[in-house]
């Protein structure tokens, strides 16, 4: 319901933003439901595209070229991979090989696993995503109010975008209490924009750092790990790329206890950054990763249960940073 209030404010906002993407139209209104509405009330600038995630990103960055602002919806994050050239060689290129090139375009997608999907529909790719130089990547949680990322996502940044949101998370009620913002290091471009929220414990014994889908696992880990009189912190960050080093780097590198969690695979990824950022900038802590093995997620409920993160498997990296 944010979103889609959200893309209709921007449609209203401005003749330039144009929603893109395959059965995006009433009665449909997309495979989320989250363009239900708008087609019947911006008929000209909500477009539904043939089979063709490389057209209709190709589309989108051409578009953008000349001076729309395009809103792109991939009906599964896992379809991504499908226009990687034009993301790749094509979104992230033009502005440094061509004289005033701009892309502003936003690919919107569903994301994570969960819901018994299976290997080619419940990916989160974002590890893939954040190796790309210059694109920018938006995981909203439970906790941001993602209309907003995406308002800024359009509207106050200029560069390519990839804005996942995690499938269990549109039926959700967005509830920021409990959480205020991280103050953004300048140097970090866009994290003014897309903050990383702090909630919990204050001089914490142990800081749990989760993003996207994982954020309410980390709270109810967190719970539990009151009830041991350990004081939690829980940080989420909603920009993954560019990297908010200055801005987690201030606020983690003097922690003693840190574990990471994501739904997709560690390797490469986020928490790897993050680990090797903190170790460069000091860090004498310690430090666990909890994420899903690197195998096809399974179409069966109770074998994707099996890998997806847990609240077992948090305990047990909770034990290894406590282990002194």
């Amino acid at each position: 319901g944010n979103l889609n209030a959200t893309l209709r404010a921007m449609l209203e906002t401005s003749p330039k933003v144009i929603l893109l993407g395959e059965d995006l139209h009433d009665p449909y209104g997309g495979a989320f439901k989250v363009t239900s509405g708008l087609s019947t009330e911006f008929p000209e600038r909500v477009i539904s595209t043939p089979i063709s995630e490389a057209g209709v990103v190709g589309a989108g960055i051409g578009l953008a070229l000349h001076g729309y602002l395009p809103v792109v919806e991939i009906m599964f994050a896992d379809f991504i991979t499908l226009a990687f050239d034009q993301i790749c060689n094509h979104a992230v290129k033009f502005p440094g090989m061509f004289p005033e090139a701009r892309t502003p375009l936003v690919i919107r997608t569903p994301a994570g696993g969960r819901r018994g999907y299976g290997p080619t529909h419940s990916q989160n790719p974002e590890t893939l995503l954040c190796a790309v130089p210059g694109l920018t990547v938006v995981f909203p949680s439970s906790r941001h109010v993602p209309g907003d990322l995406l308002w800024n996502s359009v509207f106050r940044w200029p560069y390519p975008t990839v804005f996942l949101e995690h499938k269990l998370l549109y039926g959700a009620a967005v509830d920021p209490a409990g959480y205020h913002v991280c103050a953004p290091a300048a140097e970090d471009a866009g994290a003014a924009l897309f903050p990383t929220l702090i909630g919990g414990n204050a001089d914490p014994d142990l800081t749990l750092v989760a993003y996207g889908g994982m954020v309410d696992l980390a709270e109810t880990a967190a719970a539990e790990l009151r009830q041991e009189e350990l004081a939690v912190e829980i940080v989420v960050p909603s920009l993954l790329s560019p990297f908010p080093r200055h801005t987690l780097t201030r606020l983690l590198a003097r922690r003693e206890r840190i574990v990471t969690l994501e739904e997709t695979h560690h390797g490469c990824g986020f928490s790897a950054e993050l680990g090797a950022t903190l170790l460069e900038a000091g860090f004498r802590g310690r430090y666990a990763r909890v994420a899903t093995p690197p195998v096809p997620i399974p179409a069966a409920r109770c074998l994707e249960s099996l890998i997806m993160p847990d609240s077992r498997r948090i305990a047990e990296a909770v034990l290894r940073v406590l282990d002194t």
